[in-house]
Formats: C-alpha cells, sequence, structure tokens
C-alpha cells in the first residue's frame, strides 16, 4: 500500500461547486437524445419519452433502456417482452412532453404522436415521424433504484438520418434532453 503522503491529491477548482443530487445529476450527465418507447397492450399504442438509455454492446447489440417503476410502458414492456425505441426531431419536444406527463393507463399516448406499426412477429408502435427506430426485446429486467432497468436486444433498426461525409450518422436533428422538460439539438463541432 503506497504511502499516504505520496498519493497525489486532485487539484482543486477555483470555481465554486455545489453539490448535486437526484435530477440534477441526471441534468449534468447530459444530454442525452430524447428516446420515445413504444409497447402495444390489448392491441393498443402507449410511447413514453425516456432519457435513459444508453447502448451496452455492439454483438449481440443491447441498450439499456430506465423507466419509472410506476411506469404503464414499463408494465407492458415486462407482459410483452418487446418495445420499439425511436428518436425524433426537434418538432417531436411537444408531444414528447404531453405524452410524459399523462399516463397510459387512462389516456391514448397516440394522439401525442402519429402512429406507425412495425411488421413481422410483432406489431409495435413507433412515431410515424421517427428519425430512426429499433425494435427491442426484454433480456432482463432488474429494479435500480426508483426505476427498472431493462436490458434490451435489438432485433431491427432502420434510420432516415443521412450520412456525414466520414460515413457516420448525422444525429444532428435529433431532439436532446438537457434535463427534465428542457430540450436541445445538437450541432457537429469540426
Amino acid at each position: 500500500m503506497p504511502d499516504p503522503v505520496s498519493i497525489r491529491q486532485p487539484r482543486v477548482s477555483k470555481t465554486p461547486q455545489r453539490l448535486l443530487s437526484g435530477r440534477a445529476i441526471a441534468a449534468a450527465l447530459g444530454p442525452r437524445p430524447v428516446i420515445v418507447v413504444g409497447t402495444a397492450r390489448d392491441g393498443r399504442a402507449n410511447f413514453a419519452p425516456a432519457a435513459f438509455c444508453t447502448p451496452l454492446s455492439y454483438e449481440p447489440p443491447l441498450v439499456a433502456l430506465g423507466l419509472k417503476s410506476t411506469s404503464w410502458s414499463g408494465k407492458a414492456i415486462e407482459v410483452t417482452g418487446h418495445c420499439t425505441l425511436s428518436t425524433v426531431g426537434a418538432e417531436a419536444a411537444e408531444a414528447a412532453l404531453w405524452c410524459g406527463s399523462h399516463s397510459g393507463r387512462d389516456t391514448d399516448k397516440s394522439e401525442g404522436f402519429l402512429c406507425a406499426w412495425t411488421e413481422g412477429g410483432h406489431a409495435l408502435p413507433y412515431p410515424q415521424n421517427a428519425l430512426s427506430v429499433m425494435e427491442a426485446r426484454v433480456r432482463s429486467v432488474t429494479e435500480a433504484g426508483d426505476h427498472r432497468l431493462f436490458i434490451l436486444e435489438i432485433t431491427e433498426a432502420a434510420t432516415r438520418l443521412p450520412k456525414t461525409e466520414e460515413g457516420r450518422l448525422a444525429t444532428e436533428p435529433s431532439l436532446l434532453c438537457l434535463e427534465h422538460s428542457v430540450f436541445a439539438c445538437a450541432r457537429q463541432i469540426s
């Protein structure tokens, strides 16, 4: 074990810092894309915006999705084992806010987004104007504080985003969450 005196101390910033908690921690870790989660239960489409979604693995393609423990969409994913994950543009900010402030238990969330449906074995809803759409199946679900953590495998994915000159996806039009109910769009820094 090194001598405690020889351990280098981190440089202290001259900028005053404040302690963070809860939503402020999530904001400090932003921005993140707004993901519209699409579920179908009892033949009805449901949409929920989520900012806690991140890739975990390229092969197989896995993502982690965090939804509040009380989320109607989360319950639907657990019951059906499937959902869609979509990115949307800035024009969808109002719909994302509306869907995020109403429960699918008593509201038809397809009123927030024009609805399209995937084809194939599991007909799943997604916003008709989505920039990218991914179909996903549940690999695992676990408690994560006041959220449930879903590990999802992407089974199909498509986009209408253009490519940059370097061949990357041009994600600048995607709606970003800066913090709860505050949105932005990115622009590439050269």
